[in-house]
């Protein structure tokens, strides 16, 4: 611990004890403030808090080889940029240049450009003569097809275009296409601002929270951003809808291998209504959820899917799921019966179509077939669908309305 006196003197000494501090390699910088004592804990996420400390009034940037001002970034959290504390014994860490693509160059829906993308912006006169470390003079000669396929969209695309490639390729009668687009890919960069707990804003709901969680154990924890989000990306490339969160929840399909399934859900009722414009109607991930949509790689996160009925289907169709409650399905399967009927079981998944659709699973001329496959009731007929499917969702219905079950529950005074 350092106790350091009131005055100017302090703002003298500080830099200098910051540095001897981090020099001898000390993980925590204890400094004398009017009020008790500051520790810095040089491990910990970096906060303006910590900063100001010793940065009480930020300078211009001095590297002569950016054209940089603190001042115009100062309303992004200091982490968003320095991602681990920039002081070490071996001297200060600057922002790589990918930490700058995490903004720069990124259309932020239908914000737009966040933040100019063109290199004399940042980088002046200097822009023409610059070369990262690894990229040698005689890179045509050295072998570069593999480390172009590995890294095209998360380094090479940070400066070229497709141009570029083909440039040099031309001139040799080369012809190079690939699999994935000619874009930057910033990887998860989105959560240099998303991963800040503290990024809210004010809504007419309130204050409403973007700090974005649950990606490392899920599903999609080896997925980028703008795989998912095509609305927030380096190009400009028109979204599918107006709505981000309908561009996202049907941008599954770029990824899995689904054609039939992507067709089915184009014609069932959800991805007709969407479709059509009515934007309130599910998609993919209004279903199977999004930053934390869960692995199927075990039985109990199978279980927990089939058991998922509330919360995939109740948000739209609340009073539907509400009197799914007869004695054999409904209730049973609320009491987390796995062998109880899911919706999606009568109802279908992707193919989901109203009841009087005459393709609907629960159609009175499919219902037969629906309820007598595997496992449920083998061998049922017209008349057994008849007499007994308007149970399932009319069970209360039924029981108020017989005369004595009234009359019994009027003795007891439940009405």
């Amino acid at each position: 611990m350092i106790h350091l006196t009131r005055g100017r003197a302090v703002h003298l000494l500080l830099a200098t004890v910051c540095a001897a501090v981090l020099l001898l390699g000390v993980v925590t910088l204890a400094v004398a403030q009017d009020d008790g004592v500051l520790i810095i804990d040089t491990g910990a996420p970096v906060y303006a808090s910590t900063c100001k400390v010793c940065h009480g009034v930020i300078a211009e940037g001095r590297n002569p080889q950016v054209e940089f001002s603190h001042a115009t970034h100062m309303v992004y959290a200091c982490s968003s940029c320095h991602g681990v504390f920039p002081h070490t014994p071996a001297g200060t860490l600057t922002p790589t240049m990918k930490s700058c693509w995490n903004c720069h160059g990124l259309r932020h829906g239908p914000m737009g450009i966040i933040a100019g993308y063109e290199c004399e912006q940042c980088h002046g006169n200097y822009a023409g003569r610059m070369r990262p470390d690894f990229h040698g003079r005689d890179w045509a000669e050295e072998p570069h097809v593999q480390p172009g396929i590995d890294e095209l969209r998360t380094t090479c695309m940070m400066c070229h275009t497709k141009a570029d490639c083909d440039s040099c390729h031309q001139e040799v009668g080369v012809t190079w296409r690939t699999a994935v687009p000619f874009t930057y890919d910033a990887e998860n960069g989105c959560l240099a601002c998303h991963g800040y707990e503290n990024l809210t804003k004010v809504s007419e709901d309130g204050l409403k929270s973007y700090y974005v969680t649950g990606i490392d154990q899920s599903a999609h924890r080896d997925i980028t951003c703008t795989q998912c989000h095509p609305d927030f990306d380096y190009t400009d490339d028109a979204p599918a809808t107006p709505l981000w969160r309908i561009n996202a929840g049907l941008a599954c399909q770029e990824c899995h291998d689904h054609q039939d399934v992507t067709e089915v859900y184009a014609e069932s009722l959800h991805g007709r209504l969407i479709a059509d414009g009515e934007y309130s109607s599910a998609t993919c991930a209004s279903c199977h959820g999004g930053h934390d949509i869960a692995r199927l790689d075990t039985e109990a996160a199978r279980r927990a899917l089939h058991l998922s009925g509330e919360q995939m289907c109740a948000e739209c169709h609340r009073e539907a799921f509400d009197s799914y409650d007869d004695y054999y399905h409904g209730a049973p399967y609320k009491r987390g019966a796995v062998d109880a009927p899911s919706c999606w079981d009568c109802h279908g998944a992707h193919e989901v179509l109203a009841v009087a659709d005459p393709a609907s699973l629960m159609y009175s001329t499919n219902a037969v077939e629906t309820c007598g496959q595997d496992g449920c009731h083998y061998g049922s007929s017209a008349s057994f669908i008849e007499h007994t499917s308007y149970l399932i969702h009319g069970r209360s219905e039924s029981v108020s309305a017989n005369p004595i079950i009234r009359w019994w529950r009027s003795l007891r005074g439940q009405g």
